[in-house]
């Protein structure tokens, strides 16, 4: 078995998931790249909207989560990498992102026993074009990380023939409200909530509000990057 492992690692090499660099074996990025890397401070962060304190927008708006966090901007490496997942299905890009979201998670949720993990979900028109819902993934691959159970049969999404991505602020949350809804009752549970990337927060806080209405007690979110609010 060493042998062919051998062969294979000589074949098909591991590469840095931003450039593409031949890394060792048990590396996501290259040196070059590990360096650029920016990481979010996880002690500087309000705990309910997931920003920076100085850039905390709780008193703008009132969120039906109770917190959110993520490791990383969305910005340079990070973002080359989320992209290269979300665009290409390029799973090693998705096994980093499930490691740094879940330290991000035990980091922030320590004292939290959640009941599930489940993920904001895509119209089934869309992940036939994407081929997937990268937010599942992403769920998948913490629900095996932390333990915690996973559950696709929680949350129901309309097909909209606008894109989030394409709106502004306001209107992604008046687009997301009318979006999402609860499947089945979830009473007394804590569930944590993916997603890929938080840009304003309508998608999570609209799949935040229904489970809410479905009873559950708290949802807490987690997102592999998380947009400036400038960035928008």
């Amino acid at each position: 078995m060493k042998v062919f492992k051998v062969i294979a690692n000589s074949l098909f090499p591991n590469k840095c998931i931003s450039c593409g660099e031949i890394v060792e074996n048990d590396d996501f990025l290259c040196d070059y790249c590990y360096e650029l890397l920016e990481r979010i401070d996880l002690l500087k962060i309000c705990k309910r909207c997931g920003r920076n304190k100085k850039d905390c927008e709780c008193k703008y708006r009132v969120f039906h989560f109770n917190g959110c966090v993520a490791p990383f901007e969305n910005k340079d490496i990070a973002r080359k990498s989320m992209y290269k997942f979300k665009f290409s299905k390029n799973m090693r890009t998705a096994d980093f992102f499930g490691f740094e979201m879940a330290k991000a998670v035990e980091t922030i949720y320590k004292e939290i026993d959640f009941d599930y993990i489940t993920f904001v979900p895509m119209h089934f028109l869309k992940r036939l074009k994407r081929g997937f819902n990268q937010s599942q993934i992403l769920a998948n691959k913490l629900s095996r990380i932390l333990g915690i159970p996973l559950r696709d049969d929680l949350l129901n999404v309309k097909f909209s023939f606008c894109s989030q991505h394409d709106l502004d602020y306001k209107q992604r949350y008046e687009n997301a409200k009318k979006l999402y809804k609860y499947k089945r009752k979830i009473a007394g549970k804590t569930v944590l909530l993916v997603d890929d990337i938080k840009t304003t927060g309508a998608s999570l806080d609209a799949c935040a509000k229904q489970m809410i209405l479905a009873g559950a007690q708290n949802v807490y979110c987690v997102t592999g990057l998380i947009t400036k609010r400038k960035e928008r």
